[in-house]
């Protein structure tokens, strides 16, 4: 009797030593290769040694092959075949003999193939054509006819066309004087640089853009052009800051205008919040000598334990908590698996809290093995090469927690 693995074995590039081929009986062979429901239907790559004939079988899919088998001269022979599809020339082959015979095109078909082509001919080898040979004159003219466009006998191209006014594109200008425009706007795709003063006329000025670099300072005039503005300056940075304004609406306060609230104010407020309170077990009292507070256990507290535990705990006080546990090991899940229908990989929720667990898997009271993944601390997931059927597979999972 065998072990059965229901699933591949992956030896990671390690060596299979003192292996033996299945040994069957030609009636065995028979039995595999059998089509009724007592047989086992064979796969591709399966291999078999047939110890009554004392040949070893490979199943390539489709069809049994018998391995170290030698073929004849003549069933090599017979294994080609030669089409010829016409054309020039001609292909043969004899099984006889295994001998392919080509014989190339003639002086015929050959010239015949040249002679298709526009104003060539060949007649007796002789190869002419009647395609018409353009002169530089017959050039220089056809370009010349183009408007605004001429060149002259020595090739040189002049174009005489005049300048749009509309629509033009310069990769560089370059103006002593003024650049003016009197309708429409002024449209400027990479960077402008203005060495002078800017001075805009118009009532909006609009900056499409996340940040506008100011070296000193914001100067705003007010609605009245008088002799006072307010100026919005920095100090000189020593390293890069950051100012954000909220998203909210409203008035931004000076800190001179903010009235302040010192350590003795946050003491005082947190007393009045807590004198006379108490709590089950605990009880607060604001100090006002000191501006402390001071809590007090006035009962034990009680710790309530849930779950597979047991054990007891004590609180001395605020800060130490002792807390002694026995957890309930060795918990143990067992089900029948796939639970729905039949499959090849099936995840089991076994609810024992722990990854340290042990598996054991069963089909028809034997022992079977297949590829266990541990998911987390409640799942594992099984897979196995073939489908099960549902219901077939005893899964038994056994709590190893310590």
């Amino acid at each position: 009797m065998a072990i059965d693995f229901l699933h591949h074995l992956d030896l990671n590039q390690n060596q299979v030593k003192n292996v033996v081929i299945d040994n069957i009986t030609s009636d065995a062979f028979k039995e595999l290769n059998a089509t009724d429901e007592t047989g086992t239907a064979p796969v591709a790559g399966q291999a078999v040694f047939i110890t009554t004939t004392g040949k070893f079988r490979f199943y390539d899919g489709s069809a049994w092959v018998t391995l170290g088998e030698t073929l004849t001269e003549s069933e090599v022979r017979a294994m080609f075949e030669v089409s010829d599809t016409g054309g020039d020339g001609s292909l043969s082959y004899d099984k006889d003999t295994g001998k392919f015979t080509y014989t190339g095109p003639s002086s015929t078909e050959v010239r015949a193939h040249f002679s298709n082509g526009t104003g060539i001919t060949i007649t007796d080898g002789q190869i002419a054509t009647t395609i018409t040979q353009y002169s530089d004159a017959d050039v220089q003219a056809y370009i010349s006819g183009g408007t605004g466009v001429t060149i002259s006998a020595a090739g040189k191209i002049s174009i005489g066309q005049a300048v749009a006014t509309t629509d033009v594109t310069f990769n560089t200008v370059t103006a002593e004087g003024d650049i003016v425009t009197k309708k429409g706007n002024l449209s400027v795709e990479g960077n402008a640089v203005i060495k002078g003063n800017l001075s805009v006329e118009g009532d909006t000025v609009t900056v499409n853009q996340t940040q506008v670099n100011v070296t000193n300072a914001f100067v705003f005039e007010g609605a009245t052009a008088d002799e006072f503005e307010t100026i919005l300056t920095i100090e000189e940075p020593t390293k890069d800051q950051s100012i954000a304004l909220p998203d909210a609406s409203g008035t931004i306060a000076l800190t001179s205008q903010i009235n302040t609230f010192d350590a003795d104010d946050a003491k005082t407020a947190v007393g009045e919040m807590v004198t006379g309170n108490t709590e089950t077990g605990l009880s607060v009292t604001y100090q006002e000598t000191d501006q402390t507070l001071d809590f007090k256990l006035t009962a034990d507290p009680t710790i309530t334990l849930t779950g597979d535990v047991t054990g007891s705990g004590t609180m001395t006080n605020l800060g130490d908590v002792s807390i002694t546990l026995d957890t309930v090991k060795n918990k143990a899940y067992s089900a029948l698996m796939p639970k729905e229908s039949a499959s090849n990989s099936f995840g089991v929720t076994h609810g024992l809290g722990t990854e340290n667990i042990i598996v054991q898997l069963y089909k028809g009271g034997k022992l079977i093995y297949a590829d266990v993944t541990v998911k987390d601390k409640e799942t594992v997931l099984l897979e196995f090469a073939k489908d099960q059927a549902m219901g077939t597979i005893k899964v038994n999972i056994l709590s190893a927690a310590v």
